[in-house]
């Protein structure tokens, strides 16, 4: 298969993915970016926001995005939230798709086996989890991506950068930092690495470095624009997180937890290539640039108590050449012949054949089942409405979500709810989870929206849908 028709591939998948992705993957991604834009879009009150706000530890500049996109679409007649939402997943694969387009002209050239070529062809554009990530508005994939560009911009074919380069690598590293301040470390290693290894002139140093600085003053900007008042969000982070150890009032985990999480999440045991390979290049390969990059940030965020997986997530980017670097050391290091080795050549055909069925798998998935929801009553129900629970809001999360509800929908427990409200005419809905039990007769209640039809009941394999979270919606006459 050529590489342009890899490319194009990659990209037809990454858009169907971002179409069929709705929601979030962790909580962070809507109510940190999303639900901050909202209450600058006005759509919601400062006591709705996260705590979060109200410290100020938040960089603006995904939020200020938001409000950006969502200002043009209404200058243009649209404020659909989900076509939004959409246009920003889109926007996130133009800027991902760049960063795997340049690490791949980056490092290809180096690569002198065909089969290895193939290889990192194919795990650079299409490794299933990658293109999950890299659909998704969330900092941990922009400044992954930002950092790639930069760096792969400093060190491209040319490989004779100049003073300008330096400049322009500086103000995009500066922007993943902004965007995410633990990018800090993947900009400090590399720091490092050019001051010790590469022997770097000053000149170019402070190049990056005031490249960097106008990025940064530039997030300050925005800050003050977003906030309504000066505020220094690196050093709040850092204070509540770090300094005051709110962060450990999420859980703690012990140091060797990414090992686990990353195996156990990548399928074992084709994750253990993933594992052995960061191991393979940080322990053998220590004057490689990726060496310095790389094993700061892992090393840090295995320190620090509280630990989500996706907190490794801007490093997916590098995985296909730390891959192709770690088989390269030990077929030429350790004179081990992998590609004639008949279990090897079973383990890379499973490899991708399990690539290959969980990208389908992924395909068509919502990122959050319950946005479904939230957009079958925004498209259905534009007059207003109200909205009745019983145990469980279904517009709660965390917090309450309100940039994907109209303001015209009114939530309220349906115990609250009189005879005399329903007989008024106006649009009554009944939101039950599959814990509820129904109040009302079925004469006067029609189901409109269920989260799983009902053949689905049929393949209830284990008991899946018992632990599932299924709603119900119905219109009450």
């Amino acid at each position: 298969m050529k590489i342009r028709q890899v490319k194009i591939i990659s990209l037809i998948v990454l858009l169907v993915i971002a179409y069929f992705s709705v929601g979030w993957e962790f909580p962070d991604e809507h109510f940190q970016i999303l639900e901050f834009a909202a209450w600058k879009l006005q759509m919601t009150t400062t006591d709705q926001l996260p705590w979060e706000f109200h410290f100020q530890i938040r960089s603006a500049i995904q939020p200020a995005i938001v409000v950006t996109i969502h200002r043009i679409f209404a200058v243009l007649g649209c404020t659909d939230p989900f076509l939004i939402s959409f246009f920003l997943r889109v926007l996130t694969v133009a800027l991902t798709f760049t960063s795997m387009v340049m690490i791949y002209r980056n490092y290809a050239p180096e690569i002198k086996t065909q089969p290895l070529q193939k290889w990192f062809l194919l795990l650079s554009f299409l490794l299933w989890f990658a293109l999950l990530n890299n659909v998704r508005f969330r900092s941990e994939t922009w400044s992954g991506s930002l950092f790639i560009i930069g760096f792969c911009y400093l060190f491209r074919l040319a490989r004779n950068p100049q003073g300008r380069d330096f400049l322009i690598a500086g103000i995009l590293m500066g922007l993943a930092f902004v965007v995410r301040y633990q990018t800090g470390l993947l900009i400090g290693g590399f720091f490092l690495w050019l001051l010790l290894s590469r022997r770097e002139k000053m000149a170019n140093i402070s190049l990056l470095i005031m490249g960097i600085a106008i990025s940064f003053l530039s997030g300050v900007l925005l800050d003050r624009w977003f906030y309504g008042e000066w505020t220094f969000t690196a050093w709040n982070y850092f204070n509540q997180n770090l300094i005051q150890d709110k962060v450990s009032g999420f859980g703690v985990e012990p140091w060797w937890f990414y090992f686990k999480d990353v195996f156990i999440r990548t399928i074992p045991p084709f994750s253990l290539v993933f594992i052995l390979s960061f191991l393979v290049v940080v322990l053998f390969l220590r004057k490689d640039v990726l060496t310095w990059i790389i094993l700061p940030y892992v090393l840090v965020h295995c320190l620090i108590g509280h630990k989500e997986i996706r907190f490794l997530y801007p490093l997916i980017g590098f995985l296909p050449i730390m891959a192709i670097k770690a088989y390269e050391f030990i077929v030429q290091g350790w004179k081990i012949n992998l590609a004639e080795n008949r279990w090897f050549q079973v383990y890379t055909r499973c490899f991708w054949y399990l690539n290959l069925l969980l990208i389908a798998v992924v395909l068509f998935i919502p990122a959050e089942p319950q946005t479904k929801l939230y957009q079958y009553i925004y498209n259905n129900y534009p007059q207003p409405a109200t909205l009745c629970y019983v145990s469980e809001n279904p517009y709660y999360r965390a917090k309450e979500v309100h940039f994907y509800k109209r303001a015209s929908l009114n939530i309220k427990n349906f115990k609250d709810s009189s005879g005399k409200e329903m007989a008024s005419g106006k649009k009554y809905l009944l939101a039950l989870c599959k814990k509820d039990a129904k109040p009302v007769s079925k004469k006067n209640q029609k189901l409109i929206y269920a989260t799983y039809p009902e053949w689905i009941k049929r393949f209830n394999f284990n008991n899946w849908l018992d632990r599932a979270q299924v709603w119900y919606v119905y219109e009450i006459n």
